[in-house]
């Protein structure tokens, strides 16, 4: 059932890829917004909707702001699949909330997906929190303040033909628990056969800051 849901999952992500990538039916129209591999990117304006809304975790007092045009859930398997995303996340984690980008802000490139995730694995110790967040070289480990709370920060990604997802992770032991944030952003291989080109680094770097700016909204109880 779980490969079930993974693979409708990536199928639906390609798919919908495709069609917010698809040019007008008139043909004059077509030939003067169609996407063109290496042209130039021009960013999406982004909608209004749906509204801004508020995270609080009351059980792990965990605030933060979810911006306009991104959906929050607190159910896992909902919107996407925290086993799925996060590859490194352990079995034991409970998803705890995930916001998701509601439009494709770079129509003519790769971009498939970005992901907010937090969530907590519960009886942890502060050294299997740590290892968390591990990095593949030449990346190393380092440290953030989120809320004024210390944080590892390490890095994942992975795919087949090519690069399909990036993720930026965040862990701290608190309160007997694994508090961890990912911030994923998920493309798609073969983008000329839908008439895409790859993302570049400044359109993934934008992204990144969308993601980074939830990021520091968030807040502790108590803190």
């Amino acid at each position: 059932m779980m490969f079930k849901t993974v693979l409708l999952q990536r199928m639906a992500r390609v798919l919908l890829a495709g069609l917010l990538c698809v040019a007008p039916s008139s043909s004059h129209d077509a030939q003067a917004t169609s996407p063109r591999l290496g042209g130039a990117a021009t960013p999406v304006p982004d909608p209004t909707a749906p509204a801004a809304s508020h995270f609080h975790d009351t059980t792990y007092g965990v605030s933060f702001e979810v911006p306009t045009a991104w959906t929050l859930t607190k159910r896992d398997a909902e919107l996407s699949t925290l086993a799925y995303d996060v590859r490194t996340a352990p079995a034991s984690s409970r998803m705890r909330a995930l916001a998701t980008i509601s439009f494709n802000p770079h129509p003519r490139s790769t971009f498939s997906g970005a992901l907010f995730y937090f969530s907590v694995v519960p009886h942890s110790s502060e050294s299997e929190c740590s290892q968390e967040a591990s990095v593949q070289a030449p990346r190393t480990v380092t440290t953030a303040t989120i809320g004024g709370v210390p944080f590892r920060h390490g890095y994942d990604e992975h795919g087949t033909i090519c690069t399909e997802s990036r993720d930026e992770i965040y862990t701290s032991f608190r309160k007997n628990a694994c508090y961890r944030f990912d911030l994923v952003i998920n493309t798609f291989c073969g983008g000329e056969v839908s008439g895409v080109r790859e993302i570049s680094p400044s359109e993934l770097d934008a992204v990144r800051q969308r993601l980074q700016s939830i990021l520091a909204t968030v807040s502790f109880d108590g803190k």
